[in-house]
């Protein structure tokens, strides 16, 4: 991933979203705000959650990530994976590479 992305780019797609509705919600008690949080998220949450927001279930991580994250190149990968161990390694890869090219 993380082909000819700006430093700028990289910058949003880590950046906190606001207002605080537009955060992706797992379930009652956890949120991400950012896509770091986000790979957290998916690290926490048990395979039934992960299949009711996975795109076998409504898509929808892969739709917050693409349209209120940015991140189309990531939104693709997850759209791809089957398992939420997968969504979790594709998620926190892609964190590491932007927080590389940002500097973090």
């Amino acid at each position: 991933m993380a082909n000819g992305i700006s430093k700028e780019a990289a910058e949003q797609y880590l950046a906190d979203v606001s207002p605080m509705w537009r955060a992706f919600w797992f379930h009652m008690h956890l949120y991400a705000k950012n896509i770091e949080e986000f790979c957290a998220g998916l690290g926490a949450i048990d395979d039934g959650v992960y299949s009711y927001h996975s795109s076998e279930g409504h898509g929808d991580l892969s739709r917050w990530v693409r349209e209120v994250i940015g991140d189309g190149e990531l939104a693709d990968e997850l759209d791809k994976v089957k398992t939420r161990e997968e969504a979790v390694e594709v998620t926190c890869r892609r964190v590491a590479e932007l927080k590389k090219m940002v500097g973090a």
